[in-house]
C-alpha cells in the first residue's frame, strides 16, 4: 500500500514540473515536421510568451498553445495533448543550439524537424 501511495506522489509531482525556456531573440520561426513520415507545419511567435501552432497537411491546426510560466496552456478549442507539448520544447531546444534539424523519437513515433 505505501508503495502505492508513493508511486502516486512521484506521478503527480512529475505532472507538475515546468519547463524553462530560452529566452531568445525571435518574432517569428517555421518549422517542417514529419511525424512518421506525415508532413506538418510548425509556426511559433514570440511576444512576451512563446506561442506554437502545429498545421496538418491540409491546413488544420492540430495543437495550438502557449507557454506560460513554464507550462502549456492549450488555445481554442483543440484538445489536449501533452505529445505535442514535446515537440514545442524540441523546436526551441532547435533554436537555442542554432541547429537547422533534429531527429528523435517520441512515443514511438519517428519525429523530424527542419527549420524553414
Amino acid at each position: 500500500m505505501q508503495k502505492l501511495i508513493i508511486f502516486i506522489c512521484i506521478i503527480f509531482f512529475l505532472g507538475c514540473t515546468k519547463y524553462q525556456a530560452p529566452d531568445l531573440n525571435i518574432t517569428n520561426k517555421r518549422f517542417s515536421v514529419e511525424i512518421d513520415g506525415i508532413g506538418h507545419i510548425l509556426y511559433i511567435s514570440k511576444s512576451s510568451e512563446y506561442y506554437f501552432v502545429l498545421f496538418d497537411a491540409f491546413g488544420v491546426p492540430k495543437a495550438n498553445k502557449v507557454l506560460k510560466n513554464g507550462s502549456f496552456k492549450s488555445m481554442k478549442f483543440l484538445p489536449k495533448d501533452s505529445f505535442y507539448d514535446e515537440i514545442f520544447i524540441q523546436s526551441l531546444d532547435i533554436l537555442d543550439k542554432n541547429l537547422k534539424n533534429k531527429d528523435f523519437i517520441l512515443e514511438n513515433k519517428q519525429i523530424r524537424m527542419v527549420e524553414i
